[in-house]
C-alpha cells in the first residue's frame, strides 16, 4: 500500500455517518495480504482515505481493499454499494503474498494424549500451531492454512475480529502409536463428558478417517493460547503434506475455518449445516487445489459398525462438465430445500456435486459473495441456518424458485467450471 496525501473534495464526498464506528481503529487488508491499522476518514468515488495511527492520511482505491473492508465501508461509512462489485473475485488464497519469515519452529513440544514419544514437535505461524509426530513436515500445511485463513479474512467482515489473538491447533500424526494414544485420550474425555454415543461414532472411524476434529482440554488451550477445537490429520500418505496446496488438506482446513466462523449451531436450527460446510470445503478444494480427491466417511448401524464412503464423480477435475450435462437433460434438478436436509449417509455422487455447485454459485462473483458473507454473519449471530426462503431473500430473490432458477442457469453456463 503506497502512501499519498489527498485533499478531500467538498462535492460527492461520503463521510461516515456512525461516529463510533468511524472512530474505530481496525485492520484494513489489501488483496496481496498487506495490512494497516487505521480508522476511516472519507470516501470520494472509488478513493478512500484512511487515518493511520500516526495521524497521517493514506489514500487507496476501494478495489484494492478486501471485500470485508468494502462491506464495512458500505454498512458503516455511507459508501455506495457499487464499490462491492468493483474488481475481480479471483482466488485470493493463491494471490496473497505470504511472509514465511513469521513461521518458526518452537523449542517447546506438545503433550497431548497417551503419547509414548517425547511429544509433538511444534511449528508456529501467525494464526496456527502445527504439531507433528513422525517424519511429516509442517511447512506445506502451514502455508496452506495461512492462505485459507487469509481468504476467510478477505471475504468475511467479522472473521479477523472474532479470531482474536489465539491460534488454531493442527495435528499431523504419522506415528501410529501417537495416533492410537491420542484417540484413546479423546474417547476417554468424551465418555467422561457423558458423550458415549458420539465417542462410539468417533472411535469407529478413528484409524480410517483422513482428518477429524477434536475438542481440547482447558490446560492445553490455556498453555498454548489456542481455540478450543483442533484438526487432526491421520498421515498415511506423506506426499499430501510435502506439497502444497494439497486438495485434501485444503478441504479439511477450509471446512474447519468456516465452521469456526459460523460458531455453534442449535439443534433446532442445524438443517443445512452439513450442506453449507461440505459444499464450501469442496469449493475451496477445487478452486484452490485444482481437483477433488476427498471422500466422506459415513457411520451407520446400531453398533456403529457399518462404515461407508461417499464421493463425487470419478473424475475429480471435471465435476462441472458432468453435472452440467445432467442438469441440461433434466436427470438432476437443483432444489434448495431438499438439499438442505441431506446428511452424509444420504449422498450419492450427483447430490454431493450438487452441494458443491451451490457453494460455487454462492461465491461465484463479488455480488453473490457479499450475500454469502451476509448469510454466514447471520448464522453466526442467530446460531441457526436460515430456511430456504430466507436464503433466497439474502441473495436478492423473492421466492426459492427464483433462486433455484438462477442457480440452475449458473450450472449450465460456462461460468461453472
Amino acid at each position: 500500500m503506497a502512501n499519498k496525501r489527498t485533499l478531500p473534495s467538498a462535492l460527492a464526498l461520503f463521510v461516515c455517518l456512525l461516529p463510533l464506528d468511524a472512530a474505530e481503529i481496525r485492520t484494513w487488508t489489501s488483496r496481496q495480504g498487506g495490512t494497516i491499522e487505521a480508522q476511516f476518514g472519507s470516501i470520494h468515488g472509488e478513493d478512500v482515505t484512511l487515518i493511520r495511527t500516526d495521524s497521517r492520511d493514506l489514500s487507496l482505491k476501494t478495489s484494492d481493499l478486501s471485500l470485508a473492508d468494502r462491506q464495512y465501508l458500505v454498512e458503516y461509512c455511507g459508501a455506495p454499494a457499487s464499490i462491492i462489485t468493483s474488481g475481480d473475485s479471483g482466488v485470493v488464497e493463491r494471490d496473497v503474498r505470504l511472509d514465511t519469515s513469521e513461521f518458526s519452529r518452537l523449542d517447546d513440544n506438545l503433550q497431548l494424549g497417551d503419547n509414548p514419544s517425547e511429544g509433538y514437535d511444534l511449528f508456529e505461524t501467525p494464526h496456527f500451531l502445527i504439531a507433528s509426530s513422525g517424519r511429516v513436515r509442517p511447512q506445506a500445511t502451514a502455508e496452506t492454512a495461512e492462505r485459507l485463513w487469509f481468504g476467510m479474512a478477505f471475504h468475511h467482515m467479522n472473521f479477523r475480529r472474532d479470531w482474536g489473538d489465539k491460534r488454531m491447533l493442527i495435528l499431523l500424526v504419522e506415528d501410529r502409536d501417537s495416533l492410537e494414544g491420542l484417540g484413546a485420550w479423546y474417547m476417554q474425555r468424551l465418555n467422561r463428558a457423558n458423550q458415549q454415543e458420539f465417542a462410539a461414532r468417533v472411535s469407529a472411524t478413528w484409524g480410517q478417517a483422513g482428518s477429524t476434529v477434536i475438542h481440547l482440554d482447558e490446560e492445553t488451550i490455556s498453555k498454548h493460547n489456542l481455540h478450543p477445537t483442533a484438526l487432526v490429520f491421520n498421515v498415511t500418505d506423506n506426499s499430501r503434506f510435502r506439497r502444497g496446496p494439497s486438495p485434501f488438506v485444503i478441504h479439511a482446513i477450509s471446512g474447519r475455518l468456516l465452521a469456526h466462523q459460523m460458531g455453534g449451531i442449535s439443534s433446532f436450527g442445524d438443517e443445512g449445516y452439513f450442506a453449507i460446510t461440505t459444499g464450501h470445503a469442496y469449493f475451496k478444494e477445487i478452486s484452490f487445489g485444482g481437483e477433488a480427491e476427498t471422500q466422506l466417511l459415513t457411520v451407520s448401524g446400531t453398533a456403529n459398525d457399518e462404515i461407508g464412503s461417499q464421493r463425487g464423480f470419478d473424475d475429480g477435475s471435471s465435476w462441472s462438465r458432468t453435472l452440467r450435462r445432467m442438469v441440461r437433460r433434466g436427470t438432476v434438478e437443483p432444489e434448495l430445500e431438499p438439499m438442505l436436509r441431506w446428511r452424509s449417509e444420504e449422498l450419492n455422487p450427483e447430490r454431493l456435486v450438487l452441494i458443491y455447485s451451490f457453494a460455487y454459485y454462492m461465491q461465484s462473483d463479488l455480488q453473490r459473495l457479499t450475500a454469502y458473507a451476509n448469510m454466514i454473519r447471520r448464522i453466526e449471530s442467530s446460531n441457526q441456518i436460515p430456511p430456504a426462503i430466507e436464503i433466497a431473500k439474502i441473495f436478492g430473490f423473492e421466492t426459492v424458485e427464483e433462486l433455484e432458477n438462477d442457480w440452475k442457469a449458473f450450472i449450465i453456463s460456462r461460468d461453472f467450471r
